[in-house]
């Protein structure tokens, strides 16, 4: 294990001053992609009312909840095995990485794609859908084939390109601001909102991946890659991949089933709120979560930017300066997110007036309050995570997870169906807190242990 004191190490800038540097990039996108996404809501719910609104997020929160449960997570897949030989300046051993996370991306997409469309034929009732949006609803699927970016995300965070990522971050919001203001031209409906996301989906799409094979080709890397790409089908069928990366297809695997756990946090209360309560509960949740995860988002960028910096700090074997990263990170997120809260406290009801009116900000407030201290507890725990897998403890972070899901998913069924829009809440934060206690736990039982982390 390497030593802290390290000349080189000490010689460039790392550690929590390039987390912070980054997350003043990323913060200054948020400058612009907040209001932007503030007032797509208002246009949306203005122009389609809270029932259409809450239409369109039914079929998007299905269709992000298939892309999510395919998506192998692969930039973590790039920051894990392609960074030591970017910096070793290995261009085919990093290609092939790409290449594989590649393939990662292109399946996942097709898997969900498929899923998608067969679950929303034959389970729209289950699915909550009224007979308007069945069509659309099906077609909607189209979007899961431009969710799956994971390997561009992995290519700009590991080039240290967070200006760029920051810039991708409000394409889609663009289109669906202008698609969504257009509307008021005399053709809304639920039909065209829902064709504005796709496209939105499928902007975002094209612009990062052009951006990251831009960074690329600036570095050299695109050539020989297409035949790297053709190579690696014939590596994985006869195994020397994977006896060349040995543990790869596990960490892959791993952080594919961390994704799919994470579900529950993400888009099943859009579904089980719009399947047990109807659409315009589902809308005003979608609000709810939305404004919550976008006034704690500030402190949720930081976990963005710790994943590259721990890897190199992993890679270095560095561990002082990762044990002191990940409490100084854990300290600066959860005041951060804290001090959102308690601001929320006094500007949540205006803000939801302003968007849906005087009744929807009523039911709205209590699960946007509920939610954002759901998020607070999150943020105070955000490095947990990204240690465990950074520390090839891939396993633990997910035994947490299920731990968390064997409990939140029913807590959350059981709550909704007694007290509706209401019971959200507290399932919410009583799970994410139960979730983040585990991993504490963990975190200090590692590090306790004779080896640390590396145990």
């Amino acid at each position: 294990m390497s030593d802290d004191s390290s000349s080189s190490q000490a010689a460039r800038p790392g550690g929590i001053q390039r987390v912070m540097s980054n997350l003043g990039v990323l913060l200054g996108g948020r400058a612009v992609n907040a209001p932007l996404s503030l007032l797509h809501i208002w246009l949306a719910t203005h122009l389609l009312g809270s029932y259409g609104f809450g239409l369109v997020a039914m079929m998007y929160a299905f269709a992000r909840t298939m892309g999510d449960i395919v998506d192998f997570q692969s930039w973590q897949t790039v920051l894990h095995y392609g960074l030591k030989p970017l910096t070793q300046g290995d261009r085919s051993s990093f290609q092939k990485i790409v290449s594989f996370s590649l393939l990662l991306d292109t399946s996942g997409g097709l898997l969900g794609f498929g899923g998608g469309v067969l679950i929303s034929l034959l389970a729209m009732k289950f699915l909550g859908w009224p007979p308007q949006i069945h069509i659309i609803g099906v077609v909607y699927c189209v979007s899961i084939l431009f969710m799956a970016s994971a390997t561009a995300t992995g290519l700009l965070r590991v080039f240290d390109r967070y200006d760029l990522l920051a810039v991708q971050g409000t394409v889609a919001t663009i289109v669906r601001v202008i698609g969504t203001a257009s509307m008021a031209l005399g053709w809304a409906s639920v039909t065209v909102l829902a064709s504005v996301w796709i496209a939105a989906e499928a902007a975002a799409w094209g612009t990062i991946f052009f951006m990251a094979a831009r960074e690329m080709y600036r570095r050299d890397l695109i050539r020989g890659l297409f035949q790297e790409m053709r190579g690696i089908i014939l590596e994985l069928l006869s195994g020397q991949f994977f006896r060349t990366y040995p543990g790869i297809w596990r960490f892959a695997l791993n952080t594919n089933l961390n994704s799919t756990l994470a579900l529950a946090f993400g888009h099943i209360g859009t579904l089980v709120v719009g399947a047990f309560v109807g659409p315009t509960s589902a809308g005003y949740y979608r609000i709810a979560s939305q404004i919550a995860a976008g006034i704690a988002k500030p402190a949720t960028l930081i976990q963005t930017t710790v994943y590259p910096e721990m890897a190199r700090l992993w890679r270095d074997r560095a561990m002082n300066r990762l044990y002191r990263m990940t409490g100084q990170i854990a300290l600066m997120a959860g005041g951060i997110g804290t001090a959102l809260l308690l601001l929320t406290l006094f500007a949540g009801r205006p803000l939801l007036q302003l968007y849906i009116g005087h009744t929807g900000a009523t039911e709205a407030l209590p699960v946007t309050l509920w939610l954002l201290a759901a998020e607070v507890v999150t943020v105070w725990g955000l490095p947990l995570e990204p240690l465990l897998f950074t520390t090839n403890r891939s396993g633990a972070a997910i035994g947490a997870r299920i731990l968390e899901c064997l409990f939140f998913l029913p807590a959350l069924v059981m709550m909704v169906r007694q007290y509706g829009l209401s019971g959200v809440g507290p399932a919410t934060f009583c799970g994410v807190t139960l979730l983040i206690t585990i991993q504490l736990v963990l975190v200090i039982r590692a590090a306790r242990s004779p080896d640390g982390l590396a145990a």
